[in-house]
C-alpha cells in the first residue's frame, strides 16, 4: 500500500504544479491589459488613490499663495491656485476690522462634481477678489477660504490669512502663515 501512495504522490505535486502554471499564466495577460488601459496622471477623486502613490500635498500658502492691497477705495486679492488644486467658491469670507463685508465681488466658477461635498462651484485658476473698503480704509483684513488638492489627494482644513494692506496700493503678503507644514495645518488646537 505505501508504495501506491508513492507513486501518486508526484503525479499530484506534477498536477498542482501544472494547475498552477495555467492560473499564473492565464491572469498574467489580463493584469497587463489592466494596466496598460488605465489611465495615467489622471487623479481620480480627492482621496481615492492609495497613500503610497500621491505626492505629499503642498503647504496651503505653496498651493494657493495670495496677496491684498488697498486700490482706489477697495480691497483687491490676487489669488493664484496651483496645477492640481482648487478652492471652493461658497467657502470665502472676508473681513476688514473685525466686521464681515458682504460685498465680496466673486468672478464665475466652475462647476465640479466634488466627492466631499457633490457639486460645487469652484476655481482652479488665479483669480482676483473685490470688496469695497470700509470708511476707515487701511487696517487689518482677514480672508477665510478653503480648497483641495487633487494631486495629493486631500482637502485642506479653511484657513484663515491676516493682512494690513497700506493705502499706497502696494501688494501685501499675509502678515502669518508661509511655511507651516501640512501634518502643522491638522494638528489638534487648544480650543478644539
Amino acid at each position: 500500500m505505501t508504495a501506491a501512495i508513492k507513486k501518486s504522490a508526484p503525479a499530484t505535486a506534477g498536477w498542482c504544479k501544472a494547475w498552477f502554471a495555467v492560473a499564473v499564466c492565464g491572469l498574467l495577460p489580463l493584469a497587463a491589459s489592466a494596466q496598460s488601459s488605465a489611465p495615467r496622471n489622471s487623479p481620480g477623486p480627492v482621496g481615492s488613490a492609495s497613500p503610497a502613490t500621491l505626492p505629499a500635498p503642498l503647504p496651503v500658502d505653496e498651493a494657493f499663495p495670495i496677496t491684498a492691497a488697498l486700490e482706489r477705495g477697495k480691497y483687491v486679492l490676487r489669488v493664484d491656485v496651483m496645477p492640481g488644486h482648487y478652492l471652493y467658491r461658497d467657502r470665502f469670507e472676508l473681513s476688514a476690522g473685525g466686521r464681515a463685508l458682504a460685498n465680496l465681488s466673486l468672478p464665475k466658477g466652475k462647476m465640479k462634481q466634488d466627492p466631499n461635498f457633490g457639486r460645487v462651484e469652484i476655481y482652479d485658476q488665479p483669480l482676483q477678489l473685490v470688496a469695497a473698503s470700509p470708511a476707515a480704509a487701511a487696517g487689518e483684513l482677514k480672508l477665510v477660504y478653503q480648497g483641495c488638492s487633487e494631486e495629493a489627494g486631500v482637502c485642506y482644513p479653511p484657513t484663515t490669512r491676516t493682512f494690513r494692506p497700506a493705502a499706497d496700493g502696494k501688494e501685501v503678503a499675509a502678515v502669518e502663515g508661509g511655511s507651516t507644514s501640512f501634518k502643522q495645518q491638522f494638528r489638534k488646537r487648544v480650543s478644539q
